[in-house]
C-alpha cells in the first residue's frame, strides 16, 4: 500500500522524493482515477528564447506518465516501482506561456490486463501518451512505455 490517500498527499510525497519537481514550476496536480494533469509555469522552464526548454517538457511528461501509473497502483497490496522504458517525443509548437501536461490511462480492459500481468509476473508494461498544451493547443507529445516492477532495493 502506498502512503497517500489523496492528490495533496501524493504531491507532497512527489516533491519530497524527487527534488527536480520543486524546480519545474508545478502549480496544480489533478487526478480523477483515469486522467492525470499538471499545470506548470513557464517561468522556471524557459530557455534562452523565452520558450519552454525541451528538457523541462520531457521531464514534466515523464513525471506525468509515472504519476498516473503510480496512482493507479495505489490500491495494490504489493508495492511496485514504476520506471520509464522508452519514449518518443514530438515538438509541434513552442510553448510560450504557462502550460498543462496531461495523460489518460488506457481503456479499462487494457488496465485490467496490465494489473493481472503485474500481479502474476511481478512486471508489466503500459504505454501512455502524454501531451503538453498551451491554451488548448497541442505543443508537445510523448509516447512512452512505462514498466511497473515488484519493489526492490536498487542501491
Amino acid at each position: 500500500m502506498l502512503p497517500w490517500r489523496d492528490i495533496t498527499a501524493f504531491e507532497q510525497n512527489l516533491r519530497a522524493s524527487i527534488p527536480l519537481v520543486e524546480h519545474l514550476g508545478f502549480r496544480q496536480l489533478r487526478y480523477d482515477g483515469c486522467r492525470f494533469e499538471i499545470d506548470a509555469a513557464l517561468a522556471p522552464n524557459h530557455n534562452d528564447k523565452g520558450t519552454a526548454f525541451a528538457g523541462s517538457l520531457s521531464a514534466s511528461a515523464n513525471l506525468c506518465g509515472w504519476s498516473a501509473i503510480t496512482l493507479l497502483l495505489e490500491s495494490e497490496e504489493q508495492a511496485y516501482d514504476v520506471v520509464i522504458r522508452d519514449g518518443r517525443q514530438e515538438y509541434f509548437l513552442p510553448v510560450t506561456r504557462d502550460f498543462c501536461v496531461a495523460t489518460v490511462l488506457p481503456e479499462p480492459e487494457l488496465v485490467d490486463r496490465f494489473l493481472l500481468k503485474l500481479r502474476e509476473r511481478g512486471k508489466a508494461r503500459m504505454d501512455l501518451v502524454v501531451e503538453v498544451q498551451e491554451q488548448g493547443q497541442l505543443c508537445f507529445r510523448q509516447s512512452a512505455a512505462y514498466v511497473a516492477l515488484r519493489r526492490k532495493r536498487w542501491v
